[in-house]
């Protein structure tokens, strides 16, 4: 794999590969053309990329020609970055995108593609293909269907026994994450959080990297110690910090009775964990979710964590997990203000776990990445949707 960030990457890099002779293998592979418009060449394709994700990811670098041996095959070690000629860059992106999205199943989340320009023949393309932990992926073109994994020598197919113990592997990745969320969720309520609340009403929200199972891989937190407007308490304001055994801790202090209404953790792992207690008790007199002032405050907290996930280097796909507690028999207030109140309309239960949004790529804004769990938390008091999204899906904030 090139060794950069996939925004970071330039012409530099993809001409350091031939300087430094960097050989083909496991994350890593050179294409002198794109594939061609053929069954047998999309095929191929199709199988470069997925084995890329259902091993340990990687680049697929297209433009750079090989060294050959005395036989005349190629040796695996780039000789020049010529680049691809006579192609529109753009237009090859959206081709290859579009076998990507029709050829692999489950679809597959953070590939990126880019082309670099400035070399003899034309532009150079790269696909980072990240490692998925939601495979196997399958090429699945035309009554091919075949699933394809990596190691030093190249892509190989898996037999029936390496399939068999890869979806065994995506089994276990939703039961690790479902008790990751289990576990933190219990600990909120038990009053075993790293910051002490009281007992009032909670959002808590949980953005999860799925590179979380990989007890190996932490983070260097630094990065947001130098910007910590990014990891602050899901209400912005009059907050405190400091780093703790798991990592970096943000919180609301309020001096009433040593207690704070709120705290966002930074796990080492790349996690966060924001919890607010007070949010929820805009006019807990009445019983009424304050719903456009909990949603604004939530999408505003949620794009900073996705900035800072970004910034110290977390890899997509991200997993968004939101729980309510203790809103049994509360309402949802419609417009901006107390509006429209149903007393019949209320929330049934203590614990409300919405439906996980699975986010791949920061591109995704983060209005489009909750629309789901905003959804159900209007569902669980009786409406049939957010009723703050648009036409394009997109959250509006209600006009006074």
């Amino acid at each position: 794999m090139i060794p950069a960030d996939f925004e970071a990457i330039s012409k530099a890099h993809i001409e350091a590969l031939v300087t430094n002779a960097v050989n083909e293998g496991r994350t890593i592979e050179y294409k002198q053309e794109l594939p061609g418009g053929t069954d047998d060449d999309k095929k191929e394709f199709l199988a470069d990329v997925s084995s890329f994700a259902n091993a340990a990811g990687g680049d697929i670098v297209y433009g750079l020609t090989e060294q050959r041996d005395e036989r005349g095959k190629p040796t695996g070690i780039p000789d020049k970055a010529e680049g691809l000629a006579g192609i529109n860059a753009d237009q090859q992106k959206r081709r290859l995108e579009e076998m990507i999205r029709t050829g692999i199943d489950p679809r597959l989340p953070g590939l990126r593609i880019n082309h670099y320009d400035g070399f003899p023949s034309g532009p150079v393309i790269v696909i980072r293909v990240p490692k998925s932990w939601a495979g196997p992926h399958m090429v699945a073109f035309k009554n091919h269907s075949r699933f394809f994994t990596r190691n030093s020598a190249g892509k190989y197919q898996l037999d029936v026994r390496e399939i068999r113990a890869a979806f065994t592997a995506s089994g276990d990745l939703r039961a690790k994450i479902t008790a990751f969320r289990t576990d933190r969720v219990g600990k909120i309520i038990a009053n075993e959080a790293p910051f002490d609340l009281p007992a009032t009403p909670k959002i808590i929200l949980h953005l999860v990297p799925l590179t979380i199972l990989d007890p190996v891989i932490q983070f260097d937190l630094a990065p947001v110690s130098n910007d910590p407007s990014l990891v602050t308490p899901i209400s912005n304001s009059g907050y405190d910090r400091r780093n703790n055994l798991d990592g970096y801790l943000s919180y609301r202090f309020t001096g009433q009775g040593g207690k704070g209404d709120g705290y966002c953790q930074l796990f080492r792992s790349g996690a966060f964990e924001a919890v607010d207690a007070d949010l929820l008790n805009a006019s807990a007199d009445v019983k009424l979710v304050a719903s456009t002032y909990v949603e604004e405050h939530v999408l505003q907290a949620t794009a900073r964590y996705f900035k800072a996930a970004r910034q110290i280097g977390v890899p997509m796909p991200l997993i968004v997990m939101a729980t309510v507690t203790g809103l049994k028999g509360y309402g949802m207030a419609t417009g901006s203000v107390w509006l429209n109140f149903q007393p019949t309309c209320t929330i049934d239960r203590d614990v409300l776990l919405f439906p996980d949004a699975l986010v791949d790529n920061y591109g995704v804004s983060a209005d489009v990445a909750l629309k789901p769990i905003f959804d159900a938390f209007w569902q669980s008091a009786g409406f049939e949707c957010c009723p703050h999204y648009d036409a394009n899906g997109r959250w509006r904030k209600p006009s006074q």
